[in-house]
């Protein structure tokens, strides 16, 4: 398991199913609103990157690297 926490926003990978070999995220952010990816992903990679992909849109930022809020 991993997290990521950015501006008010944080944002969990969890393994899931049988094998442990799937994984989901949510997002919770400063009013404690729950997001949850409500798909499995093959890895990690895939879901941290539709994490960021959700979570860009949601706050209108551009391609920008500055703008990322999933950068370390």
């Amino acid at each position: 398991m991993g997290s990521l926490s950015t501006g008010g926003l944080k944002v969990q990978f969890r393994a899931v199913g049988r094998s442990r070999r799937e994984w989901m995220w949510k997002a919770r952010d400063e009013s404690n609103t729950i997001t949850i990816s409500g798909q499995r992903f093959d890895s990690l990679r895939e879901a941290v990157q539709d994490a960021r992909t959700q979570f860009d849109m949601r706050a209108g930022h551009g391609e920008d690297p500055e703008d990322d809020p999933f950068a370390a």
